[in-house]
């Protein structure tokens, strides 16, 4: 799955894409890798382990912009996942929509910090 999506804070594109070989989700604004979400598979099912935009390319909000493809692409495919990214955590917490992602026997670090 690939996206084309205007950047909040920026007139440019960027485009998200699922790296299915490298097991990533990959912003890049032009020809310039600017952030990933990195995953492991596990049947159906994701494990999050984090999520990094590069230095030059924070401040935009891009990051939320890939969670959200992300976990938008998940749930069109049906899949549960298993996270241990606190970025990921706090988007979730700003929108528990996406709670219902959340594997129930796998959360991973979801739910530990008494929320």
């Amino acid at each position: 799955m690939t996206s084309r999506e205007s950047g909040p804070a920026d007139d440019g594109r960027v485009e998200i894409a699922d790296n299915t070989d490298g097991h990533f989700y990959e912003l890049r604004y032009g020809d310039q890798a600017a952030g990933i979400l990195v995953y492991e598979t596990a049947g159906s099912r994701r494990v999050l382990t984090h999520t990094t935009i590069r230095e030059e390319y924070r401040g935009r909000g891009w990051s939320k912009l890939l969670i959200r493809f992300a976990l938008d692409d998940l749930a069109a495919k049906g899949a549960t996942i298993t996270n241990y990214c606190p970025v990921v955590d706090r988007f979730i917490e700003e929108n528990p929509g996406y709670e219902q992602l959340i594997d129930p026997d796998h959360p991973g670090n979801w739910g530990r910090s008494g929320r």
